[in-house]
């Protein structure tokens, strides 16, 4: 019954309202769809940013407070070894009184929060609040009584005031305080604090997690939003060309049997109140008009074929302009590609740079008091084995016992290798200082706006992270790096994203000269060692800078594209083609200088980049 009153209600419609029906149909669908599935996802990804914030705020809270319970016993514990050495002892304290009060500001902070949780427990990981309370109930007055006791003992020895007659006694009490219960405990506070980390990582995970499920969600909802409305707009085309294509068929019929029979008493059925009904009206008017009309069919004819050329040209000139358009969107779709490509790019070399800053500053407390300690750890190896060789000399005949314990421990060889041994830790730890010094260097975190700085160290720092790929291997040499170096002012920078340019054009040079060694023996490249080439020199006011490699070269068909973004003659996966093209934007653009290449094919290529010492024309015009 429904479905007649529907079928009776179509055919009273005209032909433009069946059609706007179905469309609307579909497009009300859709609409619903896409905006259902789209604030669903917003809902949730709110949720999830919210969640990401907390775990941000919490993980710094906790993250500071483990490095300044950290930097405090570093430093408590360096006071032991400096208190003989006033000038040092006096930057030291002041660093410890830092340290320390930062530590505790930390602390109370984080109790009056409960560790950034308190009044969010609808956003934390399940069990991440009873954790932090665990951990709170478990050191209740641990850190107080910390405090507390360093306070007293800070005011008690009142080192700011050391005089040399104490710094026994001082170092007594302070060798005594480091074998405290508190201090023990204190270091099992720092140990847990690692897992309360380690559980605010994952709520930052589970957050991205949340977000990356919203975005699906709303592609699925959009997607079958979409299905949806194509079955309806199918359904509703195959209905709408019935309703519209039956009353037709039998209007065609009969005016086949009036032309075939000649017949014009013949009358078409009129069955709907839309456009075919009124056609079929018409129709029937026709036919008994047509003994009429039958003269003028031909200048009628006439002006059928006048208005199909018109018609066609407009045809014509409506896809043209279409052509125009969609040329028009496909570029700007590509300039969009483009740019979120370098955006894309410029977070990941932030990141980089984030990770690389965090790594040499987790890096450099623990070496530093490595190194500070190997000189003591050297000089008191060396009074031990003073102290031994004065004893064999006073007892040169020890008991039987001793000597075969002697002789098993081979005292002459272990005190010949541990000299050693402590020669190459040292050493070795000097390597690790100027690795993170070179990284720190690299990443210029703090260095993100305009600062004079000395091109040379990014240079040098840029070398050193790329020194794993210098070195020899079983395939080749080592590769050379020749660098003459002018006397350059401090030019006025960005220093983090021209190291990036530095890192890009070095490492070109490096790829280059891999491709040149293929199909080379070890013997013949080291006849012709792979050179890289690196010079500087001020003009005017202007700062040259030129990395060269003497490998294949750059055909010159390729030249005038080494710039272009997604350029790239590397294999699949190994490039991207876009180091150049930000290289030159950075020059260009930042630093309103000049990147260009010479190249001679055989015999290598060369990178040169201008850049004004001073930047401050350029940004008083922009």
């Amino acid at each position: 019954m429904l479905i007649f009153s529907f079928s009776r209600w179509l055919r009273q419609l005209r032909v433009g309202q069946k059609i706007s029906l179905g469309y609307g149909l579909a497009l009300g669908v859709a609409v619903l769809g896409t905006t259902s599935g789209i604030l669903l996802a917003n809902h949730y990804q709110h949720q999830a940013r919210e969640q990401q914030e907390d775990a941000l705020v919490e993980y710094e809270l906790i993250n500071r407070l483990e490095i300044e319970a950290l930097q405090v016993r570093v430093y408590r514990q360096e006071l032991i070894t400096l208190l003989s050495q006033p000038k040092q002892l006096h930057e030291e304290y002041t660093q410890f009184l830092r340290h320390y009060q930062h530590f505790k500001e930390v602390w109370y902070e984080f109790r009056n929060t409960e560790g950034a949780t308190k009044e969010e427990e609808e956003k934390e990981l399940p069990g991440e609040v009873e954790t932090i309370s665990k951990f709170l109930k478990t050191y209740e007055g641990v850190p107080e009584a910390y405090i507390q006791q360093m306070d007293a003992l800070l005011q008690r020895l009142n080192i700011s005031e050391l005089k040399p007659e104490n710094v026994e006694t001082v170092r007594s009490q302070l060798i005594e305080f480091e074998k405290s219960p508190v201090i023990f405990k204190m270091n099992d506070f720092c140990e847990d604090l690692l897992e309360i980390i380690e559980m605010t990582n994952q709520e930052y995970e589970l957050a991205e997690a949340t977000m990356k499920s919203a975005d699906t969600l709303r592609s699925q909802i959009i997607a079958g939003s979409m299905l949806v409305s194509v079955a309806l707009a199918i359904f509703l085309v195959i209905s709408t060309s019935r309703a519209i294509a039956h009353p037709i068929q039998t209007l065609t019929q009969v005016a086949q049997r009036s032309v075939q029979e000649s017949n014009f008493d013949l009358q078409a059925p009129v069955n709907t109140q839309d456009e075919v009904g009124i056609l079929a009206v018409s129709f029937n008017q026709l036919i008994r008009a047509v003994k009429h009309l039958l003269q003028q069919q031909q200048e009628v004819n006439k002006q059928l074929e006048s208005y199909s050329l018109t018609l066609e040209e407009k045809v014509e000139a409506r896809t043209q302009e279409l052509s125009e358009k969609n040329n028009y969107l496909k570029q700007l779709l590509d300039e969009l590609h483009h740019t979120q490509t370098q955006m894309v790019q410029s977070e990941k070399m932030s990141a980089l740079g984030q990770m690389v800053a965090g790594v040499a500053h987790e890096i450099n407390n623990p070496i530093n008091f490595i190194y500070a300690n190997l000189s003591y750890v050297e000089q008191y190896t060396q009074d031990l084995l003073k102290l031994v060789q004065h004893y064999q000399q006073y007892y040169p005949h020890p008991p039987q016992a001793l000597q075969e314990e002697l002789k098993a421990v081979e005292l002459e060889y272990l005190a010949e290798d541990l000299i050693k041994i402590l020669q190459s830790m040292k050493v070795g730890t000097d390597r690790i200082c100027e690795i993170v010094l070179s990284l720190r260097n690299f990443s210029r975190l703090d260095e993100a706006e305009l600062k004079a700085v000395n091109i040379h160290e990014g240079i040098d720092s840029t070398l050193m992270i790329l020194q794993h790929r210098l070195k020899a291997n079983v395939q080749r040499p080592e590769i050379k790096v020749i660098k003459e170096y002018g006397q350059l002012p401090p030019v006025e920078c960005y220093p983090g994203q021209l190291n990036q340019v530095f890192m890009n054009l070095l490492a070109n040079a490096i790829d280059a000269l891999e491709e040149s060694n293929q199909g080379r023996t070890f013997a013949l490249i080291a006849s012709n060692p792979n050179i890289i080439h690196i010079s500087t020199i001020k003009a005017d006011n202007q700062v040259i800078i030129s990395i060269a490699d003497n490998g294949l070269g750059i055909p010159q068909a390729i030249h005038s594209k080494l710039f272009d973004p997604f350029f790239t003659t590397k294999p699949v996966g190994k490039g991207t083609g876009l180091g150049l093209s930000i290289s030159y934007q950075i020059v260009t653009e930042k630093h309103h200088g000049r990147l260009y290449c010479n190249t001679t094919p055989g015999q290598g290529t060369k990178f040169v980049i201008e850049i004004p010492v001073r930047q401050f024309s350029h940004d008083a015009a922009a």
